[in-house]
């Protein structure tokens, strides 16, 4: 079956993980992914653990599969000819090299434009290309804190619980990366013209925050840190069952309301009238939260889902990632998905989240450091053996 990107080439010089995850992404929908690494070191990715049985970089592994490894030291001029060629022959050029970095080495976008008027450039930066800190290098934890998602988990003493326990900065601009270079395929298909694209750990992160920061921008009042989200029109909150277990629920509307109080035994609460709307309820959160608390754990958390279930109310467990990944609906949905790894044998790995009916993606191998340098070289830059041999001996590659 044929895939939705084939016949498009990516040059990803990007490293750690909000470029990598962005040129994946596009590899898993087909797209033929050359990762140009440094000679001898490679994407510092690559050491950063927990490690597999057989020492595979669990990190590198979620953002590098599908591609062409090749190592090319880019600071030589024979270094950049390679680069050039490839880029002659491609569709999309990756980088999130510090900002004026890649113009330093004579990738930017005037620069290869220049060479393919076609080409599709991506940057993935921390703060965005302009303003007085567009230059200032940064990691996901930045993205986090200046963004104001840190904001919506603070302690009671005001201090953020160092960052929300997963890279949401990268990840999220990484994802938005791939939508704009799509965006940006499409748009040349129909006028020819390439361009560049930039996301960035701030603005990326800002986009995640979404509805909520836009009831700050609206209102002027910021987000009440708390467990429970209560909104004009429902609640959602989190509680811990008798058995120990985290569990959540929504309730929308009133009518919702009344019937999730009487479900936990709760009557009084439908007639009271600190809890008769959802701005009341916002008042009154401390003690509305309270009383859910100490009904929730009367029963184990197998038993809510299922009273839960047959009032139609929404309600989900907490999983920890254990029981998320052996869940039926991730594994009926391949969100999860065994692989036969070369190094560790059957893994585990997560499966392509974007389901294309027609033209599916497909979840690959990882490669090893400068796995394809000779077949890159050769076949699509159009070097002989001869002159990759030399470059060998001259530790260009």
């Amino acid at each position: 079956m044929s895939l939705p990107l084939e016949g498009i080439r990516v040059i990803d010089l990007t490293q750690y993980q909000q470029g990598p995850y962005c040129t994946q992404m596009l590899g898993d929908m087909g797209a033929r992914v050359i990762k140009v690494e440094p000679r001898g070191t490679g994407d510092p990715g690559r050491r950063i653990g927990p490690w597999g049985r057989k020492g595979t970089s669990a990190y590198f592994e979620a953002h590098n599969r599908h591609k062409k490894s090749i190592t090319v030291d880019a600071r030589t001029e024979k270094g950049k000819e390679i680069i050039y060629r490839l880029v002659e022959k491609s569709d999309i050029f990756a980088q999130n090299f510090r900002p004026g970095v890649a113009e330093r080495l004579g990738f930017g976008y005037e620069a290869l434009s220049r060479i393919n008027p076609r080409i599709i450039y991506l940057t993935a930066s921390a703060y965005g290309l302009k303003g007085p800190l567009a230059k200032k290098p940064g990691f996901d934890g930045i993205g986090q804190a200046m963004s104001g998602i840190l904001s919506t988990i603070l302690s009671p003493e005001g201090m953020a619980n160092t960052v929300i326990g997963t890279a949401v900065s990268d990840q999220t601009g990484a994802i938005l990366l791939a939508f704009g270079a799509m965006v940006a395929l499409f748009h040349r298909e129909r006028t020819g013209q390439g361009q560049e694209v930039d996301t960035s750990l701030l603005g990326s992160t800002m986009a995640l925050v979404g509805w909520t920061f836009q009831c700050y921008l609206t209102s002027g009042k910021e987000p009440q840190v708390s467990r429970a989200r209560i909104t004009s029109l429902g609640l959602t909150s989190s509680h811990v069952t008798k058995d120990g277990k985290g569990l959540l629920f929504h309730i929308l509307g009133r009518e919702n309301q009344v019937k999730c109080f009487k479900l936990m035994g709760l009557d009084r609460l439908a007639t009271d009238p600190r809890f008769e709307s959802g701005e009341k309820m916002m008042e009154n959160r401390e003690a509305l939260l309270a009383a859910m608390d100490e009904a929730i754990r009367t029963k184990d958390r197998d038993d809510w889902l299922r009273r839960f279930d047959e009032a139609d109310i929404v309600a989900a467990p907490i999983h920890n990632l254990a029981e998320a990944a052996a869940h039926p609906q991730a594994i009926a949905n391949e969100f999860v998905v065994e692989i036969d790894h070369p190094k560790e044998g059957p893994m585990r790995v997560l499966g392509v989240p974007v389901k294309l009916h027609k033209t599916p993606g497909r979840v690959g191998l990882t490669p090893e450091l400068g796995q394809h340098t000779g077949e890159v070289l050769s076949g699509i830059a159009g070097y002989t053996a001869e002159e990759i041999a030399q470059m060998r001996e001259q530790e260009i590659i």
